[in-house]
């Protein structure tokens, strides 16, 4: 499996989120809002590293979909 590299929004949404995207991501914000999470084979160890960060993460619908909503769940 390919590892891509994955960031994190710095600032929250208005939901109070922080969302992972990859570097690749069709709706990646500015890079100088975003911080680098590492190179990974999946999002779910993006996710991970994320939480280590901030408390309440979310993954990009476009370029993580399966893991999409999946965080709110596992945080309840």
């Amino acid at each position: 499996m390919i590892e891509k590299t994955y960031l994190v929004t710095r600032d929250k949404d208005l939901d109070d989120l922080h969302f992972v995207h990859t570097e690749d991501c069709q709706v990646l914000p500015d890079r100088a809002r975003l911080d680098r999470l590492g190179a990974f084979e999946r999002c779910a160890p993006a996710m991970d590293a994320a939480r280590e960060r901030f408390r309440a993460v979310e993954a990009c619908a476009l370029c993580c979909p399966r893991r999409h909503n999946v965080a709110q769940f596992q945080a309840a």
